[in-house]
């Protein structure tokens, strides 16, 4: 695939993962309602909010995997794909200890009532047991943006674009600052200092941060551009040409990278 359908799926890809960012904090409010009332309801722009973002990380996988084909480095591909999995692997590990936690637990998230508990009772009974996991969730975002932040490093080398190190500094700088507003979060809790909706609402200031860093990102990725293809003289003379030290192949005199392996001259 050409660079410059991938810069444009990259830069799209981007930009809808900027969208679903805001699904989260346009949640909050009906956690709380939740949380309060028990009246809380889904909304189906929250949801398509939702598959926003996974067609941005769909579409940003596809540029990446072209990148990576694009410029001869593997490493472009496999550290998205590695921030992904594990991400994934970690979040259903939280998830499944914090399901384990709740079941553990379940005589005392649905105590004998007389009358029977309403769903806000319940709802609180079972948030509680959800905080001490928040940290773990927090850590598969870290993991996640180290992994992106290599992959943006090699990505910034090759395409001479250096606001994807601003991109991946700032996603490892959002999940940093999750990670450590979750754990004080969690020792808030166990304070009885904070309630347990509020604990889920404070590592939410890290996502403000990961808006501005896909905000980078969708501009760097636009940045990107294209070869100009430009074909060397039939018979160059003496010091027009530039041999690449990898492939021996010969290149302008002014080229960064050789058109033949890749790899920077």
């Amino acid at each position: 695939m050409a660079v410059g359908a991938n810069r444009m799926l990259g830069g799209i890809g981007a930009l809808l993962l900027v969208v679903s960012v805001v699904g989260p904090l346009l949640a909050l409010p009906r956690l709380f309602d939740l949380y309060s009332t028990g009246a809380g309801a889904a909304s189906p722009f929250l949801s398509v909010l939702g598959l926003a973002g996974l067609a941005g990380i769909i579409l940003f996988m596809i540029a990446m995997k072209g990148f990576a084909g694009d410029y001869k480095d593997a490493g472009i591909f496999n550290n998205a794909l590695y921030g992904l999995l594990s991400s994934i692997v970690v979040g259903v590990l939280a998830g499944v200890f914090m399901v384990a936690i709740i079941f553990m637990n379940l005589s005392s998230v649905i105590p004998t009532f007389n009358p029977v508990p309403g769903p806000t009772d319940l709802f609180q009974s079972i948030l509680s047991y959800m905080v001490p996991v928040m940290p773990v969730f927090s850590v598969a975002g870290l993991v996640q943006a180290l992994f992106i932040m290599r992959a943006f490093n090699l990505l910034a080398v090759k395409s001479e674009v250096r606001l994807f190190r601003t991109a991946g500094w700032a996603l490892v700088a959002g999940s940093v600052l999750a990670l450590i507003l979750a754990c004080v979060g969690v020792l808030l809790f166990f304070a009885a200092l904070v309630s347990a909706a509020s604990v889920l609402v404070i590592p939410f200031a890290g996502t403000t941060v990961s808006y501005l860093a896909w905000i980078f990102g969708a501009k760097a990725f636009f940045s990107i551009k294209a070869p100009t293809n430009q074909p060397l003289p039939a018979s160059p003379a003496a010091g027009q040409v530039k041999y690449c030290p990898h492939c021996e192949a010969a290149n302008l005199p002014d080229a960064v990278f050789c058109t033949r392996c890749g790899k920077k001259l």
